[in-house]
């Protein structure tokens, strides 16, 4: 590369040489120019050869040091590969060692080589039940025990060989145990965290904390949970009683042979106030508008009704006028006009009657109405919760039951509802029209009896 540059430059040097020839007289200013310049080439072409010359001695260098680099590796190399065809060497021996020894240990131990393949078989079916049961947080570390014994290779000690049979005979023992244990509970604490708690054990089968409030199980994942929805009623208060009730006292204890799925299906049970907002608007607007509206002026209406039938009783014994009652407004009205003729008279009562009929009748006719509506409007709760639930088979099929169970709830409470208001307020509007009936039964016998007497002491006068 570098001679090809200098032959370049020798050239050009030539062709100007050349030029100068042609062009300008030969003299001795042009000669010394001439001069100069290949003074100057010779002096680049040394420069660029003592350069090309160092390039090439760092090149051979490195390359004679790559070179001993790369015997290096490949004598390691070969090292390795002799170290590692010896250790296969030594594997292959240490495997060929091993199934031997197997062999006379399968010969050696016989029968019981057997016997330790079912004691290891009951090993393993023992440890799911045993994690699963409430007194392995009480007595601890038996599973870890048991899958050690399950997983080993070796021949187990005696001490192995006990493992199983302690941790059975403690199940035994813990189903008929009353007793209290620490442990850590996940969702135990007051914000929903976990939280090491105080429990109070039933058997195998129920657990709750010492203060009766919390029931726990053994969730999924193999730790202490409290349950999401806590059963309530009586389940939670026998749990109280039985954490405080002293030694020898003998009380009533909830206990759940399924250990924790009952208590899981009380605990998520709708309470009534979750049934009745499950009814909806028209739900809301049948029970705590309707029917307390109801109740009230149909209790309310049988007892004027019954106050009113007293006074009148006591009215009719007595056959006083006054303003106290409707009877006694009648006996005034007949104060008033008992010297007019029989027709006269007879019209003043059945007049005075009709201005009492409508009190006596007051608010029934609106109970009436209130036990008639009642079902309507649960009808219509029931068509609403139908719609609802066609709407979420529209959107989202028929895989999720409960996508449809907000319209089926609403569909039947409201029903339900509607027919829980409908029939007291039928039956106290029964009550309150049959009370009516008799007082004004009451009215129209003794108006009867006035215009009866009166007419007989006319007939008596005339005679």
């Amino acid at each position: 590369m570098f001679k090809s540059k200098l032959s370049f430059k020798a050239l050009g040097a030539a062709a100007l040489l050349s030029i100068g020839t042609l062009a300008i007289p030969t003299s001795a200013t042009a000669q010394t120019s001439l001069r100069a310049v290949l003074d100057n080439l010779q002096r680049d072409s040394n420069a660029m050869s003592a350069e090309n010359q160092q390039r090439v001695a760092r090149f051979e260098a490195e390359r004679n040091q790559q070179a001993a680099i790369m015997a290096e590796a490949q004598a390691e190399l070969a090292t390795a590969e002799a170290r590692g065809r010896a250790l296969s060497a030594q594997f292959d021996e240490n495997a060929a060692r091993i199934g031997e020894l197997q062999d006379e240990l399968s010969v050696q131990a016989g029968d019981f080589g057997e016997l330790l393949g079912q004691f290891r078989q009951a090993a393993g079916e023992t440890m799911p039940v045993i994690a699963g049961s409430l007194a392995n947080f009480h007595y601890t570390d038996r599973v870890e025990d048991l899958s050690a014994i399950a997983q080993a290779s070796s021949l187990p000690t005696r001490a192995d060989l006990d493992t199983l049979p302690k941790a059975i005979l403690q199940e035994m023992i813990a189903q008929s145990e009353v007793t209290t244990f620490t442990a850590p509970v996940s969702n135990g604490g007051a914000d929903g965290e976990n939280a090491e708690l105080e429990l109070m054990r039933i058997g195998v089968f129920t657990a709750a904390t010492t203060d009766g409030t919390r029931f726990v199980e053994v969730g999924d994942n193999g730790k202490l949970v409290a349950f999401a929805s806590q059963p309530g009623g009586d389940y939670r208060g026998n749990m109280q009683r039985l954490i405080g009730a002293g030694e020898g006292q003998v009380v009533r204890a909830p206990v759940d042979p399924t250990k924790g799925d009952l208590f899981a299906i009380f605990g998520n049970t709708v309470s009534l106030g979750e049934r009745l907002a499950q009814g909806g608007p028209v739900g809301f607007l049948i029970f705590w508008i309707i029917l307390p509206i109801g109740v009230l002026l149909g209790l309310f209406k049988i007892v004027t009704l019954f106050l009113m039938g007293n006074s009148m009783r006591a009215t009719a014994k007595r056959k006083q006028a006054g303003t106290g009652n409707p009877l006694a407004r009648i006996f005034e009205a007949y104060e008033n006009h008992k010297n007019d003729d029989i027709e006269t008279l007879e019209l003043k009562l059945d007049e005075q009657i009709l201005r009492e009929s409508p009190k006596i009748e007051r608010f029934n006719d609106i109970v009436k109405v209130l036990a008639a509506v009642a079902p309507l409007l649960g009808l219509l709760g029931t068509v609403v919760g139908m719609i609802v639930v066609f709407t979420a088979i529209t959107n989202y099929g028929t895989g999720d039951p409960k996508i449809m169970a907000g319209g089926i709830s609403t569909a039947l409470v409201t029903t339900v509802l509607g027919l829980v208001a409908a029939i007291p307020l039928l039956l106290l509007n029964a009550v309150g029209s049959s009370m009516a009936r008799g007082n004004q039964q009451v009215l129209d016998e003794q108006a009867a009896g006035l215009v009866a007497e009166r007419a007989e002491r006319g007939n008596g006068v005339a005679a």
